[in-house]
């Protein structure tokens, strides 16, 4: 998603850059097929047990293909990533720690997503600030009957959830 393009971008860090608003707006109305979590484990040496958060959600539809979501490794906005992204993360996590450190979870089974599958995305809303401009801090997926906030959490990567 990164280009020469973007140095150059008034848009502030916040909020949504017009190119990112037109991915998003090209999977609505399309059927959700499948939904995978990639979770970042972080084994710090002074505990034993890994903190675990939500670094990418992926969402595959039937005919847009996946649109992935990231928290970043900053947790500061939510970014649309491409899958060559992700796995270079993945890789470079694991040659620095020596095992792999980003697992994907199928998120089908999730309470959160459960009924979700097999619905058209109808719409993707987005909150704006004062000057007009679309927050990248939460999303809220709407699949009719059932819609899902997906946001940032300052420790925990994204975190999704019925809204």
């Amino acid at each position: 998603m990164k280009d020469q393009h973007q140095e150059s971008d008034p848009t502030p860090p916040g909020c949504f850059r017009l190119e990112e608003l037109q991915i998003l707006q090209s999977f609505e109305n399309q059927l959700l097929v499948d939904i995978n979590y990639y979770i970042w484990l972080n084994q710090s040496g002074e505990t034993n047990t890994p903190q675990r958060f939500l670094y990418t959600l992926e969402l595959i539809f039937e005919n847009a293909g996946a649109l992935l979501l990231s928290s970043g490794e900053d947790s500061e906005a939510i970014r649309l990533i491409e899958a060559e992204e992700l796995l270079e993360t993945a890789t470079r996590l694991q040659q620095l720690h020596g095992k792999s450190i980003i697992q994907r979870v199928s998120a089908v089974a999730q309470p959160t997503w459960r009924d979700s599958v097999g619905q058209v995305l109808r719409d993707i809303r987005l909150s704006k600030n004062e000057a007009g401009l679309f927050l990248n801090d939460a999303l809220l997926l709407d699949f009719g009957d059932k819609r899902i906030l997906v946001r940032l959490s300052e420790r925990e990567g994204l975190l999704a959830g019925g809204y």
